[in-house]
């Protein structure tokens, strides 16, 4: 999606490419000697020598020398990039429609034509074509919708519309006590049961508020001095796999991503409160990669409340990126790296609901893998962890 203030960026930005590519091909490229490969240039020995005994270059059949290579901007594709703004502004972004039915159409017509006797198959192509109509149009006008169609339909939009998706069952519970003593010494699990319970008292003071028979309680609090008041029914919270997020593209399209702890895709965004609204100064995102996917039985036993009724919360443990490098004044990517395992902010908890989408992060490959027993936490799965991160997107 574009309007008249992106248009006019990318126009500039066009014309910056423009001269950056052209210095680089009158600086950089004139430093280096470069050439086709090596298998390029037998490819075209081989097509050379079976043409013709001796290629037009006077070339003895058989031997093979590698060409000069250079960057070629007198290319159409170079060319057109001059047009793209334009072309927006009259038809429109290319994800706004498709090319791709009427490229192939070409496969629908040979598939009834392998159903003629190829003799006089045009007039008997048009009638299986008239055929096929008047069946899809008995199919559209007899299709009966049933009621259980009509909920299934609620259904799904609901689905669609709601901002993330957790499981609902409770196979894999952990008990937080077991689970702390389990990874004793560990700098994940360091002050995990308070930095829990203080995540969970503002969430389950404003759930309570929301109902008509707590109308009283006053407002959640930060101060998190009523933590202990909160209490995990059993003791135990649920280890989910699986999140989806659903979010709103640039398009304004619905898209979803799949938050998996187990895989490399276990990193997500979030809008970073502190922003000033300066991206010069400061950062409009947060990063973190999440560890854990949980949700528990919550009881408040604190002001206010009597019922000891469990609530359901669900929430996300995280290990945070912390910002190195930006890129936008650089023409580079954003960096990221993880701060120290002994840092007390180097682990937490994230409500699901503020969690904009999933990113994609890139190793910096320049520098090599973390290293070292100090640097290594078994809940966290920090072995496999690099110096620095770029942020792809």
């Amino acid at each position: 999606m574009h309007n008249d203030t992106t248009l006019a960026v990318l126009d500039e930005t066009t014309k910056t490419l423009g001269t950056e590519l052209r210095k680089f091909i009158s600086t950089s490229c004139t430093s280096f000697d470069t050439c086709k490969l090596p298998r390029e240039a037998e490819a075209r020995t081989r097509r050379a020598t079976k043409g013709k005994a001796k290629s037009d270059t006077g070339m003895e059949p058989g031997t093979s020398t590698q060409r000069a290579k250079t960057l070629n901007l007198d290319t159409y594709k170079f060319h057109a990039l001059g047009d793209v703004a334009a072309h927006i502004r009259e038809f429109g972004t290319t994800d706004s429609y498709s090319t791709e039915v009427g490229e192939l159409e070409h496969r629908t017509v040979k598939a009834r034509y392998s159903c003629t006797d190829r003799k006089e198959f045009t007039r008997q192509v048009a009638r299986i074509e008239r055929r096929q109509a008047r069946v899809c149009h008995i199919e559209r006008s007899t299709k009966a919708v049933e009621s259980f169609e009509d909920d299934m339909t609620v259904t799904e939009a609901n689905v669609s519309e709601a901002h993330h998706l957790i499981g609902k069952m409770e196979n894999l519970p952990t008990h937080i006590g077991q689970h702390v003593n389990e990874h004793f010494g560990d700098p994940a699990v360091q002050g995990f049961i308070p930095k829990l319970k203080k995540h969970l008292l503002p969430r389950v003071q404003a759930l309570l508020a929301q109902e008509p028979s707590h109308a009283d309680l006053s407002a959640p609090t930060n101060g998190q001095d009523d933590w202990q008041s909160i209490l995990l029914r059993q003791e135990r919270i649920y280890r989910h796999n699986i999140m989806r997020v659903h979010y709103t593209s640039y398009d304004v399209r619905r898209g979803a991503d799949v938050i998996h702890v187990k895989t490399s895709h276990c990193n997500i965004m979030l809008l970073n409160p502190d922003f000033n609204g300066d991206p010069i100064t400061d950062h409009p995102y947060l990063y973190a990669r999440v560890i854990g996917i949980y949700h528990a039985n919550v009881v408040y036993a604190g002001r206010g409340d009597s019922d000891y009724h469990p609530r359901r919360v669900e929430f996300l443990w995280v290990r945070w990126y912390t910002l190195v490098e930006e890129g936008c004044g650089s023409r580079r990517l954003d960096k990221l790296c993880f701060p120290s395992l002994a840092d007390e902010h180097s682990f937490g908890f994230v409500d699901p609901n503020d969690v904009l989408r999933g990113c994609h992060l890139i190793p910096c490959f320049l520098h090599d893998a973390v290293r070292g027993p100090q640097n290594i936490s078994q809940r966290a799965q920090s072995k496999g962890d690099w110096h620095s991160y770029y942020i792809n997107r």
